[in-house]
């Protein structure tokens, strides 16, 4: 499903509110946005991936993010019992390969609407002939997904970043990778890399289809993942691309290793939620 299959089930609604302190943010074609979470944030916690959709379910978000599935049946009964779908799953390139028609059937029986490959390691990224041969990978396996009604897509990190000429590596491989293919943008990491997220946001606007809210403190000594909201990432400007110029299908809320999971969980939920107006929810639970 796609976001305006996702708002057809929400009752989606033209939205004038703003999220206090981040200015006049208005949704494209006042369109409410659907929010997810990625369950990276919480690998510090001992909730499986069931118990994390419940938790996601009373928080508020519309969708959720698994990064593997540990008990089928038991996330099976989670999502049906909330009212959730996975808005999308971070699901590896070899895993595709080698398990191609069990890994989607899997996922597209509990609603993702793409596989996102998390991370590709520098040797993608240290030439710009290595960055074109990495896109003709993810546009061979993008062709496959798409003939399974799905897509397939790429997760950045900061090494994607690096720059050749007067280019980031990035913005080659974003330039070569066909229409099919998901880029999804995780803003932290972007700043981390040297770049603007703003910048790149408006520069792909037609190719990004989900963008992973993370902040974080970047400084010339460490980086550092920090709760949405008190980092250097601007996420006033993130949120005016995001609604105004882009045609972003998820929100996806992200605190690598959060130190409180659950309270990371709920303000994540709300987090977000001011930007696309009150909340929906489908599950009368706890």
């Amino acid at each position: 499903m796609n976001r305006r299959k996702v708002l057809q089930g929400l009752g989606a609604v033209g939205l004038s509110t703003a999220f206090v302190g981040l200015g006049q943010a208005k949704t494209k074609g006042s369109e409410e946005i659907p929010t997810s979470t990625q369950f990276w944030t919480y690998n510090n916690s001992d909730l499986s991936v069931a118990e994390l959709i419940y938790e996601s379910g009373d928080a508020g978000y519309d969708t959720v993010e698994p990064y593997y599935i540990d008990d089928e049946s038991a996330v099976a009964t989670a999502l049906e019992e909330t009212g959730l779908q996975f808005s999308s799953a971070h699901v590896g390139l070899g895993d595709l390969q080698e398990n191609f028609k069990e890994t989607i059937q899997t996922y597209s029986k509990f609603g993702a609407d793409a596989l996102i490959h998390p991370y590709e390691g520098d040797e993608a990224w240290n030439s710009e002939e290595a960055v074109i041969d990495w896109a003709e990978t993810v546009n061979e396996m993008a062709d496959r997904v798409a003939a399974e009604g799905m897509e397939f897509g790429y997760h950045n990190h900061a090494h994607e970043f690096k720059k050749f000429g007067d280019r980031f590596g990035y913005d080659i491989f974003a330039e070569h990778v066909n229409d099919n293919v998901h880029l999804q943008l995780d803003v932290g990491w972007v700043l981390v890399g040297g770049a603007d997220p703003v910048a790149v946001l408006n520069r792909h606007s037609d190719q990004i289809k989900s963008l992973h809210m993370k902040d974080m403190k970047v400084s010339d000594d460490e980086n550092d993942f920090v709760e949405i909201g008190e980092g250097d990432v601007n996420m006033e400007a993130v949120a005016n691309v995001a609604r105004e110029a882009a045609d972003i299908d998820y929100l996806i809320y992200e605190y690598d290793g959060a130190p409180n999971p659950l309270k990371s969980l709920n303000y994540g939920a709300e987090y977000l939620e001011t930007w696309n107006g009150p909340r929906h929810r489908n599950w009368n639970g706890k």
